[in-house]
């Protein structure tokens, strides 16, 4: 554990030492204004408060993966990967809408992951729209993976109508709670305008860009279709169960291009969304080559070429 937050360290170290250019401003629902609201001025504790949200997600993951036997054995190699890519994709100071929301949806794939087979799990199923309701009030797209909800009840146990019924109320419930507050102050057309009307458009992806505002996408791309390519060897030696799951980060990868449609003023620090799975692949893939030294040269590499990229501006 203390491994893995010493690696945290290290992949987030360039937003701590580095002075940073100014960000475009992160889209964000109701809360997740309100969190930018009462954190961009608290300075380098925003900054510490966001590795250490980082280390904590990564160790969330890492016990997911190792709860549910993703891995042939037991290691922290989950947590490591989605560390490699959280430092590749996460670039603003301090935490923010993305990276808060991102919680929450990691939080919403663990309760999916408890409904496998499972005869009584109405308050799992309840809690995934729970969750994803929540990450979507700090930063909206996260409301699209209610479609994930909807898949993985598919195809983890036998459901019914009333499984999507209670997934649907419970997605439903943080937006009534919301309303009902900002409709008690008479302010709940302003909550129709910053949750909604304020975050949903088209985007404008003709715009002249810099470079590296391709680069991100791109490689994120070109991995999902190595690891779709490798997806036949990734599960192996897994139970069922597992392999259920590793299907859904593909569902997930999947779902997460629909989620780039409507969102107005979209970064690439909307990739947060897709750090788990990517990471877990990640993960994934160098357990299973079998000669150590080749892999730990392979996750060598991806470090050094990461920690290239975030202090590009020093070494040029």
């Amino acid at each position: 554990m203390f491994f893995v937050a010493l690696y945290a360290l290290l992949l987030y170290s360039h937003i701590l030492i580095l002075p940073m250019a100014k960000q475009p401003p992160v889209p964000s629902g109701v809360l997740g204004e309100w969190l930018i609201h009462h954190v961009s001025s608290w300075g380098a504790w925003s900054k510490l408060l966001a590795y250490l949200h980082i280390a904590g997600q990564a160790l969330l993951v890492n016990y997911i993966i190792n709860r549910y036997k993703m891995q042939p054995d037991p290691t922290y190699l989950p947590a490591l990967g989605y560390i490699l890519v959280m430092g590749f994709f996460h670039y603003t100071p301090g935490l923010n809408p993305i990276l808060l929301a991102n919680t929450f949806f990691i939080i919403a794939i663990w309760e999916l992951f408890k409904t496998y087979r499972a005869n009584k799990c109405a308050d799992h199923i309840f809690n995934i729209g729970l969750w994803l309701a929540v990450g979507s009030l700090c930063y909206l797209p996260v409301g699209v993976f209610l479609l994930l909800g909807i898949v993985g009840i598919f195809m983890l146990r036998s459901s019914n109508f009333k499984d999507y019924l209670i997934l649907f109320i419970g997605f439903f419930i943080p937006y009534f709670l919301a309303g009902t507050g900002f409709f008690l102050t008479d302010a709940f057309p302003e909550f129709l305008q910053r949750q909604f009307y304020d975050n949903i458009g088209i985007k404008d992806f003709l715009t002249r860009r810099d470079f590296w505002d391709y680069l991100k996408p791109a490689l994120t791309v070109l991995a999902i279709i190595g690891f779709a390519i490798a997806s036949g060897n990734l599960n192996t030696r897994t139970s069922a169960q597992a392999q259920k799951n590793y299907t859904l980060l593909f569902w997930i990868l999947i779902i997460s291009m629909f989620s780039i449609t409507f969102q107005l003023g979209i970064t690439s620090e909307h990739l947060l969304l897709v750090a788990m799975p990517l990471g877990v692949l990640l993960a994934a893939t160098l357990s299973r080559i079998k000669n150590i030294t080749a892999a730990e040269l392979t996750h060598l590499a991806i470090l050094i070429i990461i920690l290239g990229y975030q202090y590009r501006n020093i070494l040029v």
